[in-house]
C-alpha cells in the first residue's frame, strides 16, 4: 500500500483497473514522488504492439492524449486519486524475474522546495 496525500493507494486496486483498459500491456510501474512539499504519484505504463503501430509510434499523437486522459480519469472515479500517466512504448518498463517492483519511491530522493 502507497499513502499519497493520505489517500490509501493500492497497487493491486490500480493494476485491476489498468487491465480493462485494452490499449495497454500488462506492465507498469507507480512512481511516488514529491512535487514541492506534496506528495503526488505517476504511473508509466506500457501500451500493446497493436496500439503503438495504431499510432505511429507516436505516443504524444491525438490518440495516446485521449488515452491518458481515459486512464486517469478511470483511476480518479475508482481510486479517488489524481494520478499522473506516462505512456511507454511496448517492452521498455524494466522485466524482473520474480515478483514484480511495481513501485519505485521517490520521495526520499528528493528534497522538497
Amino acid at each position: 500500500m502507497i499513502i499519497i496525500r493520505g489517500v490509501n493507494v493500492f497497487p493491486s486496486e490500480i493494476e485491476h483497473h489498468l487491465l480493462r483498459v485494452s490499449e495497454l500491456a500488462p506492465h507498469y510501474q507507480l512512481h511516488p514522488f514529491l512535487h514541492g512539499r506534496l506528495e503526488a504519484l505517476e504511473l508509466h505504463a506500457e501500451v500493446t504492439e497493436y496500439f503503438y503501430n495504431q499510432v505511429g509510434g507516436d505516443l504524444q499523437s491525438g490518440a495516446a492524449i485521449e488515452l491518458v486522459r481515459r486512464i486517469q480519469s478511470l483511476l480518479k472515479t475508482h481510486c479517488l486519486i489524481s494520478i499522473g500517466v506516462r505512456l511507454h512504448p511496448p517492452k521498455t518498463l524494466p522485466r524482473s524475474e520474480g515478483k514484480a517492483v511495481r513501485v519505485i519511491d521517490r520521495r526520499k530522493q528528493e528534497n522538497p522546495v
